[in-house]
């Protein structure tokens, strides 16, 4: 097994570890999540139920409530054994009775009124609660019991005209919700015939409740009265809404927790039984339908279990993430020992590749010469300077590998510096390229003052800096083909610019491409990922500075800052700048 399929083989059993360690969290995690999960929905099911329940009997509680007094009431046998004499008696005679002990035990009818055959058109007998006058009481005189009995209430015709309207069709009940004296009531009433086919009226015996005095005292009585049974169950809480979703008892928000299961159930606001009534035509009445909602409190020991059993969740989550960070931080470690030895790898890769293929130039160029297979001077001349370049190639890159063991084998070494003439360095590596830019027809612009400074160097690094940046130019230009190349001065310094038209780096890349075999994402094919970092440690051996400023689809310039040699007693006269090589 070769070394490189011994990288990626570790590579992979790292990979796999990491995926294994990584899937028995994930998994230990998703055990402890559904299992508090599944706990907490059984609680809120739970609580959800608990709700229900009391929501539905409350329905059935009120329902019953609400009907009671049309059923025992006004379908009382004493109501019937006492209208079926003859002569009928006095219509007070026998209902103060039963009217009073309705009163005592319901309280949401204010008022019941009789009348028979025998009134005619004086209207109905109205009995009233003595603790509860109405607005058109006009001062009857009480009754032996605590009723007050009125024979000429102000509303009597005409509610009594209303009424028999309503039993010309043959009526059993008569239910309507009529305004008298201002205050809405919903009045429900009994019809006696003298004959089965209901043609001659007999009684009206009925009952009126005030829906603002109920909705203000019977529902909240009524509701007040079940919580201190403890009809709603132990941690629910009830309350009741109009039509218009309006509070009308109770008050959720302030006793129920946020997302508590809830349970809605609806009852009609009808002081009767519909289904008693059905067999007569339909009901002339506003059919509206109220609600009962029951929620779960914030203090039900369900929901603060739901509560325990999140901390528990937070806990075991907590713990999880330590024990995946450190996995994390474990491969993160792993990997960039791989990530080394490939690079490592790849480097050898492209050593190997970059030798190869002006070993093969020249041996092709040398078999060619040897052979006689050229006719005329100028071509053995042209395979003659192609040898010299690919030897110049070979030469380069043995240079960087040699620059590159230097700097891993003895990286505190420092090179012998003395004076350099910066230009002259440009030029002779504008000359070594001169093949590779003349064949990419790169436009080359050079600015050298002549008053230019020395620089405090060592030649041969400084010659191969700079070729690493030209060679790095040519590698990567897409679209114009540009070169340029200008010193200036800035205080003790020698500034030298490398610029290019290129496709530029992404500046997420930029703070990486010095680095020992790094190589960009849109650096394509060829190099060995070393030009920038030799570069950058020559810079840094003379003590200087390399600033790299790129824009993707524009181009990019090197930087390069190095001490000025310092002046000499006796001045030399600087050389001229150097003229375009192309």
């Amino acid at each position: 097994m070769s070394w490189l399929e011994r990288v990626l083989l570790r590579r992979w059993a790292v990979g796999a570890l990491a995926a294994v360690a990584c899937l028995i969290v994930v998994i230990l995690v998703w055990v402890g999540w559904v299992a508090v999960r599944q706990w907490q929905q059984s609680l809120l099911l739970l609580a959800d139920r608990q709700a229900d329940d009391a929501s539905e009997r409350f329905v059935v509680d009120l329902t019953r409530d609400m009907q009671a007094v049309q059923r025992l009431v006004l379908l009382s046998p004493a109501l019937d054994a006492f209208t079926s004499r003859d002569p009928v008696p006095d219509p007070t005679y026998g209902a103060v009775n039963l009217v009073a002990s309705a009163f005592a035990r319901y309280s949401y009818p204010e008022a019941f009124f009789i009348w028979n055959r025998e009134r005619g058109a004086a209207g109905p007998v109205f009995f009233y609660r003595r603790d509860r006058p109405v607005r058109w009481n006009q001062g009857a005189a009480p009754a032996p019991f605590p009723v007050i009995v009125d024979e000429h209430a102000s509303i009597g015709p005409a509610l009594l005209q209303r009424i028999q309207d309503e039993a010309a069709e043959g009526r059993r009940f008569v239910v309507v919700e009529i305004p008298l004296e201002g205050v809405t009531y919903q009045v429900v009433a009994r019809l006696l015939y003298r004959d089965v086919f209901r043609q001659n009226l007999q009684t009206i015996f009925g009952f009126a409740v005030n829906l603002d005095w109920a909705r203000q005292h019977y529902f909240p009585a009524l509701l007040d009265e079940a919580a201190s049974a403890a009809r709603a169950g132990q941690g629910v809480a009830i309350a009741i809404a109009d039509e218009r979703n309006q509070p009308v008892a109770g008050a959720l928000a302030a006793v129920i927790a946020p997302g508590a299961p809830t349970s809605d159930r609806t009852f009609p606001l009808m002081f009767f039984n519909p289904v008693i009534a059905a067999a007569d035509p339909p009901v002339k009445l506003q059919r509206r339908s109220w609600t009962v909602r029951a929620a779960t409190r914030v203090d039900s020991s369900l929901l603060l279990a739901s509560a325990d059993a999140n901390r528990m969740l937070v806990l075991g989550l907590v713990a999880a993430a330590t024990l995946a960070i450190g996995i994390a931080l474990s491969v993160r470690a792993a990997r960039a020992r791989l990530r080394l030895a490939e690079l490592r790898a790849d480097f050898v890769a492209s050593v190997t590749h970059e030798f190869k293929t002006p070993i093969a130039t020249i041996r092709a160029a040398g078999d060619t010469l040897v052979a006689d297979r050229l006719e005329g001077a100028a071509a053995r001349q042209d395979y003659a300077r192609y040898i010299v370049h690919e030897s110049r190639r070979l030469t380069r890159l043995v240079d960087n590998l040699l620059a590159f063991t230097r700097v891993t084998d003895t990286p505190d070494v420092r090179p012998s510096l003395e004076p350099v003439v910066l230009s002259d360095v440009v030029a002779e590596s504008l000359d070594r390229f001169a093949v590779q830019l003349a064949a990419g027809a790169f436009r080359v612009d050079v600015a050298m003052p002549a008053t230019l400074p020395p620089v405090l160097g060592d030649r041969t690094a400084l010659a191969l800096m700079l070729d690493n940046l030209v060679d790095n130019v040519i590698r990567h230009s897409r679209g114009e083909h540009s070169l340029a190349i200008t010193a200036s001065v800035a205080g003790r310094f020698v500034v030298l610019d490398v610029s290019d038209k290129g496709g530029g780096i992404p500046p997420d890349e930029v703070r990486h491409v010095t680095q020992k075999f790094y190589r960009g994402r849109l650096a394509g094919h060829g190099g060995t990922g070393l030009g920038l970092a030799i570069a950058a440690r020559i810079v840094d051996d003379h003590r200087g500075t390399l600033k790299i400023d790129s824009q993707p689809g524009v181009g990019t310039t090197m930087r390069i800052a190095i001490p000025a040699a310092p002046v000499q007693p006796a001045s030399t006269p600087q050389p001229a700048a150097v003229e375009d090589p192309s």
